[in-house]
């Protein structure tokens, strides 16, 4: 049986997928584990008198990606590779592709240029975007490039085709999740039932969150161009049709900070002392008309419980004493919030010593560089807690519960 994915997929007149699935990769960027997988889309478009690729994909797919591209067209004939972002895995197969089709141009800024050189040692013909208004004619379809930059690289632009109303963006907009066999078009995916929603904001959380401005002012910029989007053609994950308005006010939520009213509890516990204060800590939030959601660093995938901090307004820490310091998985989540830069939350912090209680304050002091608001002092915690320890770790989920959803007006 043909596998539906061998094909190239048709996303609008003259234009289509010619991406590939990656379910073989565990660790994305090497950090973030993506066991639903992920796509590398590239876009084949073809105009009546040129023709252009939208991105390529990653160089261990280079053969299938070539092979889709085949079916269209003789790749030794396209006219230009539009690099709208530099990041391997969507540049790995142009060294490849450029033996193949030795006349065709790259277009991309002149950042992207650079690092092209740096990254692959060669220094082929370009059209280099600089500034705005840049325009590449197909015959009947019109590329227009759109400087967006730090989505997420600061060579970054977008690619708009206005013939089809369609916006190439590359990773901004996009999701984690391979395609289902045959699909491309979120028409023709189960949204919920593949969980695109979840997997897209995983993405947004460790992929997107530091550069949230540059989310804002890339929609902002769309916006003021007046550009007409019924197609949003991401690189990774399926391509909006229905549901262009709703991925971008989704991620535009994101990027502003619009909570839901839910704190989110992350812990370390050695022999389960500090772990013994969370069903108190949890019924006070819920007294406070909050839900919880609780990770055990121990036990869970760091990048699930970052990508519940997005839309959380309040996080309670909960950290052992060890040798002295925070306990070490804390120290590592901590430093996973500081490189994707999340601020502007409300904290609370706990935890259980046994001859020495450093740990709840090293960790506030920590916390302090985050811009994150310190709800009442830390809440150290000798040995297993004792019935008023548990009253007070009660006070305090909702003493955080509340601060928050006060000062953030979640409602």
């Amino acid at each position: 049986m043909t596998n539906p994915n061998s094909k190239p997929l048709p996303v609008s007149p003259g234009v289509h997928w010619v991406g590939v699935n990656d379910s073989e990769t565990p660790l994305f960027e090497g950090l973030w584990s993506i066991p639903e997988g992920v796509s590398y889309n590239s876009y084949l478009v073809q105009g009546s008198k040129k023709t252009a690729l939208i991105d390529s994909v990653h160089e261990k797919s280079a053969a299938e990606h070539f092979e889709k591209i085949s079916q269209l067209t003789d790749i030794s004939k396209i006219d230009y590779l539009v690099v709208n972002h530099m990041e391997p895995d969507h540049t790995g197969a142009i060294p490849q592709f450029l033996e193949k089709a030795p006349n065709a141009q790259l277009v991309f800024t002149p950042i992207a240029q650079t690092i092209f050189k740096k990254f692959y040692g060669k220094d082929p013909s370009a059209f280099l975007v600089k500034g705005e208004d840049v325009e590449i004619s197909l015959g009947d379809k019109t590329l227009r490039f759109i400087q967006t930059p730090w989505l997420h690289w600061p060579e970054t632009m977008s690619t708009y085709l206005p013939e089809n109303k369609t916006l190439f963006c590359c990773d901004a907009f996009g999701t984690f999740k391979k395609l289902p066999d045959g699909a491309i078009l979120e028409t023709s995916i189960d949204i919920e039932k593949q969980n695109v929603c979840g997997c897209s904001q995983k993405y947004f959380a460790s992929v997107f969150n530091g550069q949230r401005e540059w989310v804002l002012k890339a929609i902002d910029k769309y916006k003021e161009m007046n550009l007409d989007i019924k197609v949003l053609a991401p690189s990774h994950g399926p391509v909006y049709t229905a549901g262009v308005d709703e991925t971008l006010q989704r991620w535009a939520d994101w990027s502003k900070g619009n909570y839901k009213k839910t704190v989110v509890i992350i812990y370390g516990s050695m022999y389960g002392m500090t772990a013994k204060c969370l069903n108190a800590i949890e019924e006070g939030v819920k007294e406070a008309g909050g839900a919880v959601r609780t990770f055990n660093l121990s036990e869970c995938d760091p990048v699930d419980a970052l990508t519940a901090v997005v839309e959380a307004p309040a996080l309670i820490f909960g950290t052992p004493t060890y040798e002295h310091e925070v306990f070490p998985k804390v120290l590592d989540f901590l430093n996973l919030l500081k490189v994707k830069k999340f601020k502007d939350r409300c904290v609370g912090v706990f935890g259980s010593f046994g001859w020495s209680g450093e740990a709840t304050r090293k960790l506030s002091a920590e916390l302090a560089e985050f811009e994150f608001e310190l709800v009442n002092k830390p809440f150290p915690i000798y040995g297993s807690p004792t019935e008023q320890d548990l009253e007070n770790a009660k006070q305090l989920g909702k003493m955080v519960a509340q601060r928050a959803f006060t000062k953030f007006q979640v409602n």
